[in-house]
């Protein structure tokens, strides 16, 4: 929005000329005064797009060239998209994007949440929304969340970060990571970074935000573009966070009977999972579904399998099977003591 504002500013100045390294050179401008940051041409171009598409705001721009160079200024230079009106059906979605950002007030250190739902409710006429409507799997007193806000804001001006982190039964110690993403996971949060001397082995680092022990941002910017990075796709073939560099994405084949067959249908343990068999009940026959998926295996497929071993077999790959044969027979062994 900061961009959009100052591109509307820009586009709507009659006493100066814009070229677009004139725009590139006004939005960097701003930033840098926001919060440090700065955007390449490339970035505004995409943004005069989206401003002039239906989703933005339709802008209108005149067909002027000053040489070579193109001139960026409204063919209405009263027009301005700041009194453009969210129409009613937006009004509405704003009004449900609030009521669902709601569960989260209260949260130890999202205290910025709440200062935006105060804003969005006073700015927009939303007034009050319902509480329990809609309901998140939440720990307010899980460790670690008084990094969240910081790591959220350093991940936001893109500075690096000095992470005291420990690993279970050591001490820490200080790790450089360049911040991208924070990631929930089985009600648990992580920070997805580079971390330049963990590569090239390692393409990403996953830390539990419960084992941070302390965070320093510094000044200096991070080294790689968000976009450029593939961050989305990096997990894509795992479930959960668990990724060995070394690990190759397998064909998993389970068979399940009824009725956890249907439960693993409604709720698959990964996007590629598909049913390639059933069998149906009958009186004789208590009947199956057999799944497969391409993935990673690794140790939280491990352990969401297992939850349905009473009731079903893993096909391939034998070696799967095997390690969970194993941990079965662990099972037992332990449980079975006097």
């Amino acid at each position: 929005m900061v961009r959009y504002m100052e591109l509307d500013r820009c586009f709507r100045d009659t006493r100066k000329i814009y070229h677009m390294e004139d725009l590139v050179e006004a939005v960097n401008k701003v930033l840098e005064d926001y919060n440090g940051t700065s955007v390449s041409e490339r970035q505004i171009r995409e943004d005069i797009r989206f401003m002039q598409r239906e989703a933005g705001w339709a802008i209108e721009l005149r067909d002027w060239m000053d040489g070579h160079r193109k001139i960026y200024r409204y063919v209405d230079t009263d027009f301005t998209i700041q009194e453009k009106l969210l129409s009613q059906r937006e009004a509405q979605l704003l009004g449900d994007a609030v009521q669902v950002l709601s569960r989260f007030e209260g949260l130890p250190q999202l205290d910025w949440m709440n200062e935006l739902l105060a804003r969005l409710r006073t700015y927009f006429h939303l007034g009050n929304t319902e509480a329990g409507m809609v309901s998140f799997e939440q720990n307010p007193r899980l460790r670690g969340m008084e990094w969240f806000t910081t790591l959220f804001e350093a991940i936001v001006s893109r500075r690096v970060v000095i992470v005291k982190y420990h690993r279970f039964g050591h001490p820490s110690r200080e790790r450089i990571v360049h911040p991208y993403q924070l990631k929930q996971n089985r009600n648990r949060w992580y920070l997805v970074g580079k971390e330049e001397r963990q590569m090239p082995r390692h393409e990403y680092v996953m830390l539990p935000l419960d084992r941070i022990d302390g965070v320093e941002v510094t000044t200096e910017e991070v080294k790689w573009k968000r976009e450029d990075l593939g961050i989305d796709r990096y997990l894509d073939d795992v479930v959960g966070v668990s990724l060995n560099p070394e690990s190759k994405v397998e064909r998993v084949v389970l068979k399940v009977g009824y009725p956890d067959a249907e439960y693993l249908e409604t709720k698959p343990l990964h996007f590629s999972q598909e049913v390639i068999e059933r069998v149906a009940q009958t009186e004789t026959e208590a009947g199956s579904v057999t799944f497969e998926m391409n993935v990673v295996v690794n140790f939280e497929l491990e352990t969401q399998i297992l939850g349905y071993l009473h009731n079903g077999e893993v096909v391939e790959p034998s070696s799967l099977r095997e390690k969970l044969v194993k941990r079965a027979e662990a099972i037992l062994a332990y449980n079975k003591k006097e």
